[in-house]
């Protein structure tokens, strides 16, 4: 964790910040708040240009993207803070897959503004420390590990109007289309705001790079994980096939925060949460949330944190809540970049587009994922440490199969598990099977590999692998017959000039014996 004297570095820091002059954009620059400004609410203005000048001062690893605008027209701003280059989403390009992403969503509730301020100061933390040998080593260990995304208000308009709903009055954690209610999920009802379809819109655009995601919220102190509908309406559970995957990620969160922890619920809630932690129809049922639609349209695994008993604190009570809620929120985005699973399908050279399924292969420990590539495509899973199986299958014409691979994930550490794209089968001069051409046995050329690592470490294992077809692959040992029958076979073969001659001389013999009896009886002329 970041000491006293850091934090003190960034506020230092940040009011250097506040002489800058916006230069992405053609607005007028909007001050910042000054130094004893700093805990208070920022406005939706202020958040915007925070966002540009955090981007100005360290435009390598921290950018800005425009999300989409609400009602109203205000612009919906995210962050994206990463060491690598090919991690920054932009308009029409998805980031790559081959690392993980996190993504942090505030201001969902305009009048629940704890979340996107403790976001300011999580953004400010990880800008100002990314690519720094001299920061903090828990910036460096989760950006080594994957990138941060973090869009600090999807509902700008109710916090200008401090209400719960966006410009139009509609709750947006209820305007998503539902899993229990249309029976066309995840096709758009036509009835989603400009907020919702935006970030639609920009979690596909993350794509497969983006493993997990948490909605932050006030009115409660608690942990939630999907499902948050039923199909009865009745407060009763209703988990998600990764169940044991959400409650590991929860505890995650919760375990490094005592109050969170010790939370059980107050008022009528007295005594729902357990550990800090419930399932969400448990609590009460919703339909249209963010984190069923997503967890089941994107596989992410998507959850709620409740960050204050009261939605919208005293200003003075932000350095408490933030000291509260920053380790949790370290401690969650190493979860899920620090530390977990990845399984990295490659394709040779001049492969064509095809559909690929990953599965986990442990129960409760991730979703199926499947995608469409021609290059190598990564999917990820924010496991605890342990041993792992899945399954890689490649949905061609050509070539249709799959491969096991297995591999152990170490506590603080990622494992990569690499699985290649058989070869296409080769054609004949002909023109393929159509021109006579002998075609590739299926299977052919599958291969895998195990790299792991975590916070700069590295180190190569080989992970078991095991091929849906009979045919060996080219890296593969062909099958021999068994060295006895092997060698009685030459012995045979050898042998067979000698038997040949010794059948031929009794042949001679038996006719020279038959002619003779013949020319006794008088039958000489029969052959």
């Amino acid at each position: 964790m970041r000491s006293g004297t850091s934090s003190q570095r960034l506020v230092g820091t940040l009011l250097v910040l506040n002489l800058l002059v916006a230069t992405c954009s053609g607005e007028s620059a909007v001050p910042l708040p000054t130094d004893s400004e700093r805990w208070t609410y920022w406005s939706n203005d202020q958040i915007g240009e925070f966002v540009r000048q955090m981007q100005a001062k360290n435009p390598k690893h921290c950018k800005a993207y425009n999300v989409g605008q609400s009602v109203l027209g205000k612009q919906m701003w995210s962050l994206t803070v990463s060491t690598k280059p090919d991690a920054f989403p932009r308009p029409g390009v998805s980031p790559s897959s081959l690392s993980p992403s996190f993504l942090f969503i505030g201001g969902v509730h305009g009048d629940e503004p704890v979340g996107r301020q403790l976001m300011i100061y999580l953004a400010e933390e990880l800008c100002l420390g990314a690519g720094r040998s001299d920061a903090d080593p828990e910036i460096g260990a989760i950006l080594a590990g994957g990138t941060v995304h973090l869009l600090f208000a999807m509902n700008p308009d109710g916090f200008d109007l401090r209400k719960r709903g966006n410009a139009n009055d509609v709750d947006l954690n209820r305007n998503f289309p539902d899993p229990i209610k249309e029976p066309r999920f995840p096709e758009l009802t036509g009835k989603e705001e400009p907020e919702t379809i935006a970030l639609m819109n920009y979690i596909d655009l993350l794509g497969n790079s983006l493993v997990g995601a948490t909605h932050l919220h006030g009115g409660a102190l608690v942990m939630v994980v999907p499902f948050d509908g039923n199909r009865d309406g009745t407060r009763s559970p209703n988990p998600t096939p990764d169940n044991e995957l959400y409650l590991y990620l929860a505890k995650r969160y919760v375990e490094v925060q005592p109050e969170m922890a010790a939370s059980t619920g107050i008022g009528a809630d007295e005594g729902l949460f357990q550990n800090g932690i419930i399932q969400g129809s448990s609590w009460y049922p919703l339909w249209g949330g963010l984190q069923d639609f997503f967890y089941l349209k994107n596989k992410v695994y998507f959850t709620t944190v409740e960050m204050s008993d009261n939605k919208w604190p005293s200003q003075s009570t932000l350095p408490s809540l933030w000291s509260q809620h920053r380790p949790s929120m370290y401690a969650y985005m190493k979860a899920h970049l620090e530390q977990g699973l990845t399984v990295q399908v490659d394709f040779p050279p001049g492969s064509k587009e095809e559909s690929v399924l990953v599965r986990m292969l442990n129960p409760e420990m991730g979703s199926p994922v499947e995608f469409r590539s021609k290059t190598t495509h990564s999917v990820h899973y924010p496991v605890p440490a342990g041993n792992y199986s899945l399954r890689v299958e490649w949905r061609s014409q050509e070539v249709s199969e799959g491969v096991t691979l297995a591999g152990e994930v170490r506590p603080g550490e990622r494992t990569t598990l690499r699985a290649e794209k058989p070869s296409e089968p080769p054609t004949s001069a002909g023109g393929g099977a159509r021109g006579g051409g002998a075609a590739a046995p299926r299977g052919e050329g599958a291969q895998s590999r195990m790299r792991r690592g975590g916070s700069g470490k590295g180190g190569v294992a080989v992970s078991a692998v095991e091929n849906t077809s009979t045919t060996p692959g080219p890296n593969e040992p062909k099958p021999t017959m068994f060295p006895y029958v092997k060698l009685f076979s030459g012995i045979v073969i050898m042998g067979l000039p000698c038997l040949g001659y010794r059948y031929r001389s009794s042949f001679a013999r038996g006719r020279a014996s038959r002619s003779h009896l013949r020319s006794r009886r008088g039958l000489s002329h029969v052959v």
